[in-house]
């Protein structure tokens, strides 16, 4: 692929490309209902918005990869926490470890959003170079093939890799100077605020904010889609 004037798009991977299976609304009801607590996966959903945000707050600060165990204690007590406080649920940071533990006892997988495959085909063939940009703390050459993921992204970079999480702008140079690309034509993908918005933003990164889940309809200070079908009406 010649890269002279392409056009570069930078994904992140989880809310964007792919998501927990079974999904982690559906885990958080089962285990919850153990404790004679029932909320609608919708109720949930509106909690981890809050949750991940605290998450994007920690990982400015410290990252969890960075954590000794009470201090991973500590963080997922008060994220599972973070989710029932929004729905008016309140109980102990004790109580809230116990759950989460069972929740991350659960067997799940990331698995691939339906829309993935043709979109990232279709920018493919509009020779658009396309590639991966995640906080997991995993390699990305683990990452791109445990998700199936070669034939359509070029690389994914990870925060295990640069050693550097989103916002910080080290991740996003890490990933431009992998690609050999410039911030002024290229994009990013996300479906956070803070680290994926703001941080490709502080950077010189054009954002396209991903909204699957009705998180932010009041948000216009960017590019927005609901899906990955909305980038064929960009590019």
């Amino acid at each position: 692929m010649s890269m002279k004037n392409s056009l570069f798009i930078f994904f992140d991977i989880y809310g964007t490309l792919a998501g927990f299976y079974p999904e982690r609304e559906k885990i958080q009801t089962k285990i919850l209902i153990k404790y004679n607590i029932t909320l609608t996966e919708n109720q949930i959903t509106e909690g981890y918005k809050d949750a991940d945000e605290f998450m994007t707050y920690q990982k400015k600060i410290k990252p969890l990869r960075l954590m000794d165990k009470k201090e991973i204690k500590n963080f997922f007590s008060i994220y599972e926490m973070k989710i029932l406080e929004k729905n008016g649920i309140f109980i102990d940071k004790e109580k809230a470890w116990k759950i989460w533990e069972e929740i991350s006892n659960e067997k799940y997988e990331l698995k691939i959003f339906s829309d993935v495959y043709d979109n990232l085909d279709y920018l493919k063939q509009k020779n658009i170079f396309c590639a991966g940009i995640t906080n997991m703390d995993i390699s990305g050459e683990s990452l791109i093939k445990n998700l199936k993921l070669k034939n359509h992204l070029q690389f994914i970079i990870t925060s295990y890799d640069s050693k550097s999480e989103k916002p910080d702008p080290k991740i996003f140079e890490y990933c431009l100077k992998k690609a050999g690309a410039k911030v002024t034509n290229s994009y990013l993908v996300g479906d956070q605020i803070e680290s994926d918005i703001k941080g490709a933003e502080n950077v010189g990164i054009t954002p396209i904010l991903i909204d699957r889940f009705g998180y932010y309809k009041d948000f216009n200070k960017s590019l927005k889609i609901t899906n990955l079908d909305g980038l064929k009406k960009i590019f």
